[in-house]
């Protein structure tokens, strides 16, 4: 429980102010009066508790007048309804809170209308398993330098594993569907379980093959736990703030896959070191057990379930995604998962240099994610994604070709610019299709991404091999995103600020009874 107190030198103004139940991070009622004390309780809003007492009193004379001067003594307890993830923005809420400012505005960290107390909990919860989801999905390319060394394997038979794992997405395409079944929860829960699991098993393997098939399962559930997290995240928040949901999501994920950069320097610690950092997961077990008590249900998909809205999915939008998807991820695949290959082999790093290096670039690109999110919702996706991924593209292709401080400020560019364009972009296969086809254009889209990274891994690892040069094999997919940047230019609709019901009339509305809470968007 927190506490925020204020004092006011309270004039009419400011006691009209402090007197008016607000309606802005939250919505409250007034609850009665006691005596001097005014007391207002939560109507709706993300917190587990809430109670703001105003007691006015009259203070000391001024010297210069014989007037009292009304005071005013503002007292709010809360609770937030914020699992795990409160302490990132406690501060945020404490000084939002304090503020004299009450009007309903947007903020860069939180949207404009009323979240509810089950929607709060539900982004923070999905963020956690992405947590989980960020470390296993990439655990496998910041590892198979390591692995590959070990078990004597060549550029091209890495670049080839990390090729094949990618077949494990026809599990994700598989489970995703029932998403639009089942539900979001429940998949997500088992999607989650299965993949601790069989990352886990990457710790026995034997051989580089071994490895592989493990991770492809693992990779194939991680993948879809991805998609259905980003899914449940942009289907429950209002229609001014899907992109910075995303950006949550997206954070969370990526602090994941920094967990397994922190681990790296296990891998030259001792012989076979790379194998601890599969264990980790199986301390998620219990985490996940805990979380899967705290996840509601998303009310787009509950309304919709019971209204058998139809679940239409339009091609001719999902050529477009899809189009877009695989000529980006040609590229972006193998400039982030042969990175390590690049930097140990090229550049003579060490495992903990490459910690280092990943750590230092990709923390500070960190902050560039909620930025992308505040500036996609505001100005836009179409103009925010195409300049984020051409800027981020040339970034990173640069980053190959070059060496010392240049190589790092390259990566930083390439890294900030990619990682704004995740929540610009990454809403469209949620906004773009009705409730009950989301989860079967995920799984879709997801088999169309793997594919065109799997074909760029396997054409930049047979060029690195003919020219003994893997930056120059990243150097020529740079068409790839480009491609993409004029795809998203030409053909992708505006959907910033639009609701998901605009986006997709068949779906029904939520109304104000749903979940006995404000539905979303409304006032």
């Amino acid at each position: 429980m927190s506490t925020v107190t204020s004092t006011w030198l309270a004039d009419k103004a400011t006691l009209d102010n402090l007197l008016r139940p607000r309606c802005d991070l939250m919505r409250e009622v007034a609850a009665g009066r006691n005596g001097n004390e005014h007391i207002f309780e939560l109507a709706d809003g993300p917190f587990t508790h809430y109670r703001r007492t105003v007691t006015v009193h009259e203070s000391d004379q001024t010297p210069t007048s014989t007037a009292p001067i009304p005071t005013a003594t503002e007292q709010v307890d809360y609770q937030l309804a914020i699992p795990l993830w409160w302490p990132y923005l406690w501060l945020l809420f404490r000084q939002a809170l304090k503020s004299p400012d009450r009007q309903p505005r947007r903020r860069w960290w939180w949207p404009q209308e009323v979240v509810t107390a089950e929607t709060a909990r539900l982004i923070a919860v999905a963020g956690t398993i992405g947590t989980m989801a960020g470390y296993m999905g990439v655990i496998i390319g910041q590892t198979i330098t390591f692995a590959a060394r070990d078990f004597g394997a060549a550029d091209d038979a890495q670049a080839n594993t990390l090729a094949a794992v990618r077949v494990g997405v026809l599990l994700s395409f598989v489970f995703l569907r029932y998403a639009d079944r089942i539900g979001r929860r429940p998949l997500m829960i088992w999607l989650a379980a299965g993949a601790i699991v069989f990352t886990a098993m990457g710790a026995l393997a034997p051989s580089l093959m071994v490895l592989g098939v493990s991770q492809a399962i693992a990779r194939g559930l991680t993948t879809g736990l991805i998609t259905v997290v980003g899914l449940a995240a942009t289907e429950e928040v209002p229609a001014s703030s899907r992109a910075m949901a995303i950006a949550f999501v997206t954070m969370t994920t990526g602090f994941g896959a920094a967990l397994v950069v922190w681990t790296l320097p296990l891998a030259d610690l001792v012989v076979g070191g790379w194998r601890l950092i599969f264990v980790f997961p199986l301390a998620y077990l219990p985490l996940l057990w805990w979380l899967s008590r705290q996840l509601p249900e998303t009310r787009r998909y509950v309304v919709a379930d019971e209204a058998e809205a139809p679940g239409e999915i339009k091609w001719g939008r999902f050529a477009m995604l899809a189009a877009t998807s695989f000529v980006f991820l040609m590229f972006v695949s193998p400039a982030s998962q042969l990175r390590n290959e690049f930097l140990t082999d090229d550049r003579g790093f060490s495992a903990f240099d490459v910690t280092v290096f990943q750590l230092l670039v990709s923390i500070p690109a960190t902050a560039s994610i909620p930025i992308g999110g505040y500036l996609a919702d505001v100005i836009g996706r179409k103009k925010v994604g195409a300049t984020a991924i051409a800027i981020g593209a040339i970034g990173y292709a640069a980053s190959y070709q070059l060496a010392g401080p240049a190589m790092w400020i390259a990566a930083l560019v390439g890294f900030c610019s990619m990682n704004a364009a995740v929540p610009a972009l990454r809403g469209y296969s949620t906004e773009l299709f009705p409730t009950r086809a989301r989860g079967r254009v995920g799984g879709m889209l997801d088999v169309v991404g793997v594919a065109g990274s799997a074909v760029g891994l396997v054409i930049v690892g047979s060029l690195a091999v003919r020219w003994d040069d893997l930056g120059s094999g990243i150097g020529v997919m740079i068409f790839g995103p480009m491609m993409a940047v004029a795809i998203i230019l030409a053909l992708f609709p505006e959907t910033a600020n639009h609701e998901l019901e605009q986006l997709n009339p068949d779906d029904p509305e939520l109304e104000p009874t749903d979940f006995g809470a404000t539905p979303i968007g409304g006032t």
